[in-house]
């Protein structure tokens, strides 16, 4: 299989367990993803022929940049010291103590490759933390500072895994040297990081600011700058990339959120490629996983050195290793923690080291590096043990998540749900719902002649705020609006039958019919399939066969559109005068009127409208976010939201 064949089928393997974890929620993404690599391996016999280079380069570059570009922020600073303590101290703890309990474990392991399997299963991941948070109530300080950790400890546990894996790849190990180059790797790593990405922030600025604005150039251009900073520093100084990619996202997101250069527009679109990129890496990484899972443990049993079971039993073990270091580390941090500010040992809450022991799960960073160890040393030997290692780190990988999915909500259940808003802030519901009331407001005082397309906006937004509301429409209503465009498809036919409008024109007027109901159904959270799938087809009907039309033309299906929605409502008042009938009548009733007032320049009239009640959706965010009733965050997103109704609705051709 060629390598865009690989990738494409990776990428709708990775679609499907997003799909399925929709379904099936009690289970990570990422264990799902791990399930249907396994089963691709099994069932298929596939296999991936991985070259060292480009792994890390592909993998390991962009998803350090983008841990750097995340670093903890102002809610995260309180916590500052517990998270670098964890991400720098505790990782090299972990290499050190649970290199030597996995090599008495594993006598036939060699040290330096037992060091190497405990340094790369050192980093926690941020993705599955933050998955992990989403279904467990975590305390909001736990999550902080396992969260904060995750984001920056991937350097210092790539730092140590390479050291060892160097010792194992050319046989001798010097101290002396070690941290000779270990401060050379990592300054000059640093060094390059920083001044790399200024400069390339510097340029892109200034090239902004001269007039190259295209979005599509400046969103690739910083993609690209990790793998060039990265082989920059690996290639061209001999130093870490790993840090240098790390220090470059750091510089980027300080220098990116000090600055007002780039648009709104920009930043937007950058982050959501980084979302894309993110999620297609960490997905792709663990169907890898799935993948050579199989393969490594056939491997383990053909070299009759252990069977399935004792191979098992080595994985378990070391991941319990790597669990309780990091619970014993947390405790003993607390300890020391008082006895610095309160000189006194004070009660220690095991509980919360247990919380932090389990969410500290292990993920892509992890697998990149396990994956990246070469097959033979220097001496042109076999790696010793290499499937051995990938075999123990694809169990431990999977038992941290399923441990954190099983034990954290036992253990946490009775913590109050993370907040990162403050105490004040409304939730969204209320928020849309007073911007949606503002916007009614807004709108009634609009000019007298609009009134009936005023109208029709003003039911639009009392459509959403009921939804919004947590009133659901009941049977009665769903039938009544059923009923309706049954009717208004009725009428249409019986225009075609008359000839009052041509089959072409029916078709137009039935795109408009569907369009509206369909819309209906958007705001009821609603899906019908076989009105989804006539839409499509008239879409496809009206671009195929479209004719220019003229002012005659156009007045006549504005006519029809009328007369549809009069039979509509004349059916429907044969049914009585309820509350909720009345409502749908008023609705076509000032269609119709609208359609009436306006005729031809009902489009020109009804975009005019439109204009004003995002308008007004800007000033009702921006008076919320003025009196603090909102977080920034959820302002940005109401925001975003009128910029595409804006680009979706009222952009011309």
């Amino acid at each position: 299989m060629q390598l865009i064949e690989i990738i494409l089928f990776l990428t709708l393997l990775l679609l499907l367990s997003t799909i399925v974890n929709h379904y099936v929620k009690a289970i990570p993404v990422s264990l799902i993803q791990v399930v249907f690599g396994c089963g691709l391996a099994l069932i298929g016999n596939f296999s991936i022929n991985l070259s060292t280079d480009w792994f890390l380069l592909l993998f390991i570059a962009p998803l350090l940049f983008n841990d750097g570009r995340r670093f903890p922020k102002d809610e995260l600073w309180e916590l500052r010291w517990p998270i670098f303590a964890n991400a720098i101290i505790l990782v090299f703890i972990t290499m050190f103590f649970g290199g030597l309990l996995i090599y008495k474990l594993i006598p036939s392991m060699p040290l330096p490759v037992a060091f190497s399997l405990a340094a790369i299963l050192s980093p926690t991941d941020p993705i599955a933390v933050e998955s992990i948070a989403k279904k467990v109530r975590l305390p909001k300080n736990i999550l902080h500072l396992v969260n904060g950790e995750s984001l920056i400890n991937d350097a210092s546990g790539l730092i140590g895994f390479k050291y060892a894996i160097a010792a194992t790849v050319y046989g001798a190990f010097s101290l002396k040297n070690a941290v000779g180059d270990f401060f050379y790797i990592s300054i000059v790593g640093a060094i390059i990081g920083v001044a790399t990405m200024l400069v390339i922030s510097l340029v892109r600025k200034w090239l902004y600011k001269n007039g190259l604005t295209n979005l599509v150039f400046n969103v690739v251009l910083q993609i690209v700058s990790p793998f060039v900073i990265y082989l920059l520093s690996e290639d061209v100084f001999h130093a870490s990339g790993v840090i240098a990619v790390v220090t470059a996202g750091i510089v980027y997101h300080v220098n990116n959120t000090s600055t007002q250069s780039s648009s709104a527009e920009l930043q937007l679109i950058s982050e959501q490629a980084w979302n894309i990129i993110v999620y297609l890496l960490n997905g792709i990484v663990f169907l890898i996983l799935g993948i050579e899972l199989p393969f490594a443990m056939e491997s383990v049993i053909n070299d009759m050195k252990f069977n399935t079971f004792q191979s098992i039993g080595y994985a378990v073990v070391t991941w319990l290793i790597i669990l309780i270091i990091r619970i014993v580390w947390i405790i003993l941090y607390e300890i020391c923690h008082n006895l610095i500010t309160t000189k006194k040992i004070g009660p220690i809450d095991i509980r919360a080291a247990n919380i932090v022991g389990f969410s500290g799960v292990r993920g892509a960073i992890t697998m990149a590096g396990i994956l990246s160890i070469p097959l033979i040393t220097v001496q042109n030997e076999a790696f010793p043990d290499r499937e051995l290692v990938l075999f123990i780190a694809s169990i431990v990988i999977v038992l941290s998540l399923l441990a954190a999915v099983i034990v954290l909500p036992l253990i946490s259940k009775n913590d109050p749900v993370v907040s990162y808003n403050n105490d004040n802030h409304w939730s969204e519901e209320k928020a849309r719902i007073y911007v949606l009331n503002y916007v009614i407001d807004d709108i009634k005082q609009m000019e007298r002649p609009d009134k009936h397309i005023c109208n029709i906006l003003i039911d639009q937004c009392e459509l959403m705020i009921r939804q919004l509301s947590s009133i659901k429409p009941d049977e009665l209503e769903k039938s009544i609006r059923s009923l309706a465009v049954e009717y208004e498809h009725q009428a249409v036919k019986k225009l075609v039958a008359d000839n009052v409008v041509t089959s072409k024109e029916a078709n137009a007027i039935n795109y408009q019919i569907n369009h509206r109901e369909l819309k209906n159904l958007v705001a009821f959270n609603d899906f019908n399939f076989k009105l989804e799938f006539m839409s499509a087809i008239q879409t496809t009907k009206l671009w195929l066969f479209k004719q220019r039309s003229d002012k005659e033309q156009k007045l006549k299906i504005q006519k029809a559109l009328i007369m549809v929605n009069d039979y509509t409502v004349q059916k429907l008042n044969e049914h009585g005068d309820s509350k909720v009938i009345k409502s749908i009548v008023d609705e076509y009733t000032n269609l119709s009127l609208a359609l009436r007032t306006r005729s031809l320049d009902y489009e020109k009239y009804y975009r005019i409208a439109k204009e004003r009640e995002l308008e007004a959706y800007r000033k009702g965010i921006q008076e919320l976010l003025i009196n603090d009733k909102i977080s920034l965050k959820l302002a940005s997103k109401l925001r975003q939201e009128v910029n595409y109704v804006e680009n979706n609705e009222l952009s011309t051709d």
